[in-house]
């Protein structure tokens, strides 16, 4: 255990674009987030998810340190497969 109480973070995030074949058009968009205690530097692990890749449901590294989300621009008409919903819920 560690002395820090963990007050501030930092967070990498990356965007991977995904294609079938090598070269080809891109087909999905997965973000890679890693998060750090500031002060002394410990990763934190994100819990609930399987490990892996999938361009549809959210994985995390094997370590679990590495949260792997998909993500789609905002434009398009679909979240999902289900219509986009605009406004309140």
């Amino acid at each position: 255990m560690s002395a820090c109480e963990h007050m501030n973070f930092v967070a990498d995030v990356k965007v991977a674009r995904l294609s079938d074949q090598d070269g080809g058009p891109i087909t999905a968009y997965s973000s890679e987030i890693r998060i750090r205690c500031a002060e002394c530097g410990l990763p934190f692990r994100f819990l609930g998810l399987p490990a892996g890749s999938h361009y549809a449901e959210p994985r995390v590294s094997v370590d679990a340190t590495e949260l792997r989300a998909p993500l789609e621009p905002a434009y398009v008409a679909e979240i999902l497969g289900r219509p986009a919903v605009s406004g309140r819920a």
